[in-house]
């Protein structure tokens, strides 16, 4: 009987599946692999630590955003209790405070990692939004800082503070005509193009905006969410 089953085993025909049902087994795999992909994105989303932020971005951008490792935002202060009031200790008025309520509720819990204002107090009250604030000077002039005290960083220590910094979450509050140079210290000046600081600087009318910077590996990238936390109408 051995003779006969090697005989049978050899003459036993090998299987060749069609080439259609090779096509239809690797579209299904693929089909799998991608809703794979957009179930970890979705929930890779649905986990961020920042909702109410995300909510505001552009949807293209969410999946970067939420796989991007550090953030860095940066906005001009508040609303002052006037436009003419230019003075190191010049407060927000009853606007800028609501905005600062805004800001607030958009940054969400916990406060954030590390937060840095010039020493004006209308900077130094926007960045409360995001927890305790570290201050620089506002000018090599203007070292007073808000509350007291004398500030013993400059603005280049901040920003050198800020890049270096492996914080995940990052606020900082500027000015009208220091915003922008912050935004393009960090991320180059060609993403201030078709943004408000288009011009260099924000004009003076410009308040509320969010400048969104979010690190991928080592580049840098910018979204901006334009009048965020404005409450003016």
């Amino acid at each position: 009987m051995k003779p006969i089953i090697r005989s049978l085993g050899h003459a036993l025909p090998s299987i060749a599946y069609p080439a259609y049902l090779m096509r239809t087994a690797a579209f299904a795999l693929a089909t799998i692999a991608i809703g794979l992909i957009a179930s970890a994105s979705a929930a890779a989303q649905a986990a961020f630590d920042r909702p109410a932020l995300l909510a505001l971005s552009n949807a293209d951008l969410a999946e970067a955003i939420t796989m991007a490792d550090r953030h860095v935002l940066i906005v001009r202060h508040a609303r002052k209790v006037s436009e003419d009031c230019n003075a190191l200790d010049c407060p927000l008025g009853d606007d800028g405070e609501a905005m600062v309520a805004r800001l607030d509720a958009l940054l969400g819990t916990p406060d954030f990692d590390a937060v840095y204002s010039s020493s004006a107090c209308r900077t130094y009250e926007t960045a409360l939004a995001a927890g305790p604030v570290v201050q620089h000077a506002a000018a090599p002039s203007a070292r007073g800082m808000c509350g007291g005290g004398v500030a013993e960083r400059e603005r280049a220590d901040a920003l050198q503070d800020a890049v270096a910094s492996n914080a995940r979450w990052t606020l900082i509050a500027e000015h009208s005509n220091t915003s922008c140079g912050w935004v393009a210290a960090i991320a180059g000046e060609a993403v201030l193009a078709d943004t408000p600081c288009d011009g260099g600087q924000l004009a003076s009318s410009d308040y509320g905006d969010i400048f969104w910077l979010y690190r991928q590996g080592e580049g840098w990238h910018l979204t901006v969410l334009e009048r965020a936390f404005d409450v003016s109408e």
